[in-house]
């Protein structure tokens, strides 16, 4: 266990990996302001069947928990894709706008329904990020789409407020709207000394409730191997938090698989190999003891779509190709049918199960 020291250690190292991380970044120029960072649409669950999801990542000036005392989370490298500096409230907008109107046709001639996910790599909630009057008219845009049944905006808890939540759900009262919330783990040890997320669960507790009084679903994204954790800890921590959540009732639970992201504390951990990101046999055993053990009684939507896998920065088995590709293919049938069945399916047996079942109890 990691004494109070340790923690204010961690939060130095994860400031100066940031701070050198931002020197070394050019300021955005203003065209690039006008666009978002980017925007895809690609297959997704849905709350209750398949169709698409229409990401757009806009470029505001980043994560205040990031940019303030605390350094921000040790996995996190996302204020690379923030401005740093303020960005105009309007070019926000024109970043949605570009976006919106790039994909148009796309959405409204498909056959499937949508779910819209709106990121800022930081919070949608935070007016310095994102101004009251800008959201409320990204509200007004969205409702013009009726293919999009779903959108989901992502916040740290301190920013979810009655006014913020009464807003989006007036506006958007025709719509499923999930507000997500980055809790990593329900053990706050693991959060706050290891993550350094700087929330309590039982402040994660109010914001889930304040959630529930105004209607809105709730998103939940847990962290699979936080830094300090072996494979086997993290299989552990993830079955914990996720039984814990089901539970509780929320709407989704999103897990997400550590990659290594530049300037970020954990891609320090990296680079000294004292971390290595998960195993997907770690992840599929995970998913396998949660869904067979519950199998009739888990209403969550539970999914997880992790960056960089099959790569050396993200989830992966060993570096053949195939292998990684046979885990990945395992687990978005299963995102995308909700069906243990999925996970149960037979794929071909590599030689690094055997190193994974070695090392996992210290990796």
């Amino acid at each position: 266990m990691r004494s109070s020291n340790e923690n204010d250690s961690l939060i130095v190292k994860i400031k100066q990996n940031r701070k050198k991380f931002i020197q070394n970044r050019t300021k955005s120029s203003s065209i690039v302001l006008d666009k978002p960072v980017s925007f895809w649409i690609k297959e997704d669950r849905l709350l209750n069947k398949k169709g698409k999801e229409f990401t757009i990542i806009l470029r505001t000036r980043g994560c205040s928990w990031a940019l303030g005392d605390s350094g921000g989370c040790s996995m996190c490298g996302y204020i690379g894709d923030s401005n740093i500096d303020p960005v105009d409230p309007e070019q926000i907008l024109h970043q949605f706008e570009y976006a919106m109107k790039a994909k148009e046709h796309e959405i409204i001639s498909s056959k499937d329904d949508f779910v819209l996910k709106i990121f800022n790599s930081g919070s949608f909630f935070d007016d310095e990020e994102i101004p009251e009057n800008i959201r409320a008219k990204i509200y007004d845009k969205i409702k013009n789409y009726d293919k999009i049944k779903e959108v989901v905006i992502e916040s740290r808890a301190e920013y979810l407020t009655e006014s913020k939540l009464d807003a989006i759900q007036n506006a958007l009262q025709d719509k499923y709207v999930e507000v997500a919330i980055g809790l990593e783990s329900v053990d706050d040890h693991i959060r706050n000394n290891y993550i350094n997320k700087g929330l309590l669960y039982d402040d994660f507790l109010k914001a889930v409730e304040l959630c529930k009084e105004f209607n809105l679903g709730i998103r939940v994204y847990l962290l699979f191997k936080p830094p300090f954790l072996n494979e086997q800890a993290a299989i552990d921590d993830c079955i914990n938090s996720v039984n814990t959540l089901i539970n509780l009732h929320v709407n989704t639970i999103s897990i997400n698989p550590v990659n290594i992201q530049k300037g970020s504390y954990v891609e320090y951990l990296w680079y000294q190999n004292r971390y290595r990101p998960p195993w997907f046999y770690s992840l599929i055993k995970a998913l396998k003891k949660i869904l067979l053990s519950r199998r009739d009684e888990i209403s969550t939507r539970i999914i997880s779509d992790p960056s960089g896998a099959g790569t050396k920065r993200g989830i992966h088995n060993c570096l053949k190709r195939e292998c990684n590709e046979n885990m990945l293919s395992l687990l978005r049938n299963f995102v995308i049918t909700q069906n243990v069945e999925d996970l149960l399916k037979d794929v071909p047996k590599c030689d690094c199960k055997l190193e994974y079942k070695l090392k996992k109890l210290y990796m």
